[in-house]
């Protein structure tokens, strides 16, 4: 499991990772002629009818089935079929199915809501074709990803394997992410979703072309992500209706069933292959490893407990590529590219013809370690020999900003200590400008902020490794009843240049939803409180020589809604309040982050 060998490795490298991987997968012996069928119809259990195009071999007999079921429109994606064809050759029947109420498929889309029966039914049709051998499996990313963990929590019995990549598996770390509402959402619907809505409507308000829609939206987003309230803003009420109560359900509960997994877990008794990115959207890597770690404590039979594999890159969302090694402002070296189309029919070969392929004798983990810019095995996640690191936060009293006096400590504080304190105007948020390249950037227009704490160690005398999930133990008070806390790593390089070690969605906490995402509760004014904030996992090695730098705000806009911090309903409160913030770091409130340190001499 992992990038094959002409990902760019030395011979000896190369020699290593083939015998840790198992035997090659066998080259089939067979390269069939392909027929496509158009506009294949597939009924759903209340008589809507979604539609596919189908490559199969062209040849008698019945074959496993590859599913992929997508809103973006199957038909072109069936003009430049790459992999549908790789596997249709191979011997595999491949239906590329648009969602309901998408493109060629007939119904009314709602996002995610319907795609759990829909799914079912569409696994178990295919199964039933006479050219297929009642084995199926499926692949996608992002909303392809996603719908498959959907259909999976339902059972289909032919469904055989899943490749769910850069996908979430709950609604709270997906539509909301520590609380606060993904905001985001708009560069989702308006440029990719709405155009063939206004289509199908026969609605000429807007441009029916998606490359036309995203032109347009880009002059006008940054007024309507400011706009408050936040149900205010009417672009999406004819179209997506449905946005409006996502809003007004800002706790976790029942409601929110029709995009949650991870109770179904116990149902599912197939095993899957997770794929994300340390630098995808941060639902992706929590979605990958919450899923992972479920599926291999609870699934439904030993095969999915054991046959599940998790597999991390240091890629962005849908990125991945066997050229594609820069990411952001960095390059991670020839390692970081994958050929993703081989992984797959790797995958499919083992899982859906039961082949030999050397995937069951593979680690079940393994991740990409930036800085050292290599793949590394693991048997778990988090890797067993993690040990949970305090790193203090230390200042003399004005942490803010790169120029101030915030350092990290391995040691903890002693006596008093003076607090830190910013002031977060909710009309002035911290804004990514470059929030549409993901991928890790240069820190310098954050770390100036003055509404920014920034607290960095000394220069590190040897590497270090950080794999698994980080925790910042924060104690804090504030002057109204809720803000939020944005907590970012970063790597500080020996010229001075910083870089986001994660996504720009990691460490973000709306302080209301401190004691869980079901209940919301108000914050004491004025008083300490610890809080922790998570959602952040990465595999960084710090090289000696380098610094750790820990970034304190309340906001992280357009990609959540800057907090109006009086406490009232987000989504109908038109009122921004400013807050005073501290941050308490003395030895009866040491304020620390928590590393996942493996020992760097373990690994070599």
């Amino acid at each position: 499991l992992g990038p094959p060998a002409s990902a760019g490795r030395t011979a000896g490298a190369q020699t290593a990772a083939a015998a840790a991987a198992g035997p090659a997968p066998t080259a089939p012996a067979y390269d069939f002629n392909v027929l496509v069928q158009r506009r294949v119809e597939i009924p759903m259990r209340d008589g809507v009818m979604l539609r596919a195009t189908v490559f199969r071999p062209d040849a008698p007999g019945r074959f496993p089935a590859i599913v992929y079921r997508t809103p973006y429109g199957q038909e072109e994606y069936a003009d430049e079929p790459t992999f549908p064809l790789k596997a249709a050759k191979r011997g595999y029947v491949v239906f590329l199915v648009d969602v309901r109420g998408r493109y060629t498929s007939d119904g009314r889309f709602e996002a995610y809501r319907q795609e759990k029966a829909d799914g079912y039914d569409t696994i178990e049709w295919v199964a039933s074709r006479p050219w297929v051998n009642g084995r199926v499996g499926s692949y996608g990313g992002s909303y392809p990803g996603f719908v498959q963990w959907l259909a999976l929590s339902q059972a289909p019995p032919h469904y055989t394997t899943a490749v769910p990549t850069m996908t979430p598996v709950s609604s709270h770390h997906f539509f909301y992410l520590g609380g606060a509402f993904n905001l985001t959402w708009f560069d989702w619907f308006m440029p990719y979703i709405v155009p063939d809505l206004r289509r199908r409507a026969g609605d000429r308000s807007g441009p029916w072309d998606e490359e036309a829609a995203a032109a347009q939206w880009r002059t006008q987003r940054k007024r309507w992500y400011l706009t408050r309230p936040l149900v205010a803003p009417d672009l999406l009420r004819r179209y997506a209706p449905y946005y409006y109560d996502w809003l007004l359900h800002p706790d976790d509960g029942p409601w929110w069933r029709f995009a949650d997994v991870e109770a179904d877990i116990p149902r599912i008794g197939v095993p899957v292959l997770l794929v994300t990115g340390w630098y995808d959207n941060t639902y992706g890597p929590i979605g990958a490893t919450r899923g992972f770690r479920l599926m291999r404590r609870q699934a439904a039979t030993a095969r999915a407990r054991t046959g599940t594999r998790l597999l991390v890159g240091p890629w962005t969302h849908t990125d991945l590529a066997v050229t594609k090694t820069r990411f952001g402002d960095l390059d991670f070296g020839a390692n970081a590219g994958i050929d993703f189309d081989a992984l797959l029919l790797r995958w499919f070969d083992a899982r859906l013809r039961d082949r030999d392929t050397g995937i069951d004798r593979t680690a079940p983990v393994r991740v990409f370690v930036m800085g050292e810019n290599r793949w590394r095995d693991l048997e778990e996640w988090p890797p067993p020999t993690a040990r949970a690191t305090p790193l203090y936060l230390a200042s003399g009293g004005d942490a803010r900003t790169a120029a101030g006096d915030g350092a990290l400590v391995w040691e903890p504080p002693v006596g008093g200590a003076a607090a830190d304190r910013y002031r977060f105007d909710p009309r002035e948020p911290v804004w990514d400008e470059r929030f549409e390249d993901p991928g890790p950037h240069e820190q310098t227009a954050f770390a100036g902020r003055d509404d920014t704490l920034v607290y960095t160690s000394a220069p590190l005398q040897r590497d270090i490794d950080v794999i698994g999930e980080i925790e910042a133990e924060l104690h804090v008070s504030i002057d109204r009843p809720d803000t939020d806390l944005a907590v970012a790593l970063v790597d500080v390089y020996p010229d001075g240049r910083s870089y986001n070690v994660m996504g720009p969605e990691a460490g973000y906490l709306r302080l209301r939803y401190r004691q869980g995402f079901e209940q919301q509760v108000p914050m004491p004014i004025g008083r300490p409180v610890r809080v922790r904030v998570g959602n952040m996992l990465t595999a960084q090695r710090f090289l000696a020589g380098h610094r750790i730098r820990v970034q304190i705000t309340s906001s992280r806009a357009p990609h959540f809604d800057p907090n109006p911090n009086t406490g009232g309903e987000i989504a109908t409160d038109t009122r921004l309040l400013p807050a005073e913030v501290t941050l308490w770091h003395d030895a009866d409130r040491p304020s620390r982050l928590l590393l996942p340190i493996v020992p760097v001499e373990e690994e070599e």
